[in-house]
């Protein structure tokens, strides 16, 4: 419902449990015919039997592509935020998260879950050796895809030194790092790289980072999966940021 009400990723098919109550589906039949897409009541045994679990809450629909801003979309969009910036028009500092070939898709939607919450202004992801935005994805996050601004990229090397040029920091969390998040500065505009649950950040995005940062680790695991460390990296972001406003 989150999806079709946002309008954003177009839904190419839409079937529905005939036994949902009567106003959800005609919520649902409202919201479908905005987009002039016809919607199915079947019954919930016929659903199951389509996405081969019980788990679809009563909806099943076939996603078109999601519809990603592209390289140039980015740099409209870092012009703009820079002229925000300069003429004191925005509350916050620009914050930007880079996944550097993520291949998990539960892992990629928790990020996301975790940018919708932080105000992010841009997930960015490259073309190669990464999930696309999935309804795997969407369901992980929560429905957050329907509310980011997501660019896929050809280069993220390049993406990096373009958000450079328009005055963002570049982080990246390590645990190899020697410098500890709680003494970072993150008060202006920064853009965070997420690497791939595997291999971590790939050595030349790592070594374009302005700020290679560690978050403490006071227990016996040496290391956080990747959308837990996104989640506090972003939060240690903005908090900084808002206490830096007041």
């Amino acid at each position: 419902m989150e999806t079709l009400t946002a309008g954003r990723w177009p839904v190419v098919e839409l079937l529905l449990d005939e036994d949902l109550p009567r106003e959800i589906i005609d919520e649902a039949g409202r919201l479908a015919s905005a987009v002039r897409l016809r919607l199915q009541e079947l019954p919930g045994s016929r659903l199951t039997e389509l996405c081969r679990t019980e788990e679809h809450q009563g909806f099943l629909a076939r996603m078109g592509e999601f519809p990603c801003g592209t390289f140039e979309d980015l740099q409209q969009l870092l012009r703009q935020t820079a002229e925000e910036r300069s003429a004191g028009g925005r509350n916050l500092p620009p914050l930007f998260v880079v996944c550097d070939r993520l291949q998990d898709a539960h892992n990629f939607g928790a990020i996301l879950r975790c940018c919708d919450a932080s105000q992010v202004d841009g997930v960015i992801i490259g073309e190669r050796a990464q999930v696309s935005v999935t309804p795997h994805v969407a369901r992980a996050s929560s429905g957050a895809v329907n509310h980011l601004s997501i660019y896929r990229v050809p280069e993220l090397l390049e993406t990096l030194r373009e958000l450079k040029t328009h005055g963002v920091n570049v982080l990246a969390a390590s645990e190899k790092s020697d410098s500890l998040l709680w003494n970072c500065d993150m008060r202006g505009a920064q853009a965070m790289i997420v690497g791939s649950e595997s291999a971590g950040i790939a050595p030349e995005l790592l070594a374009e980072a302005n700020a290679p940062v560690a978050i403490p680790m006071l227990g016996g695991v040496a290391s956080l999966n990747a959308a837990v460390a996104a989640g506090i990296v972003l939060y240690e972001c903005r908090r900084q940021q808002m206490s830096d406003r007041s």
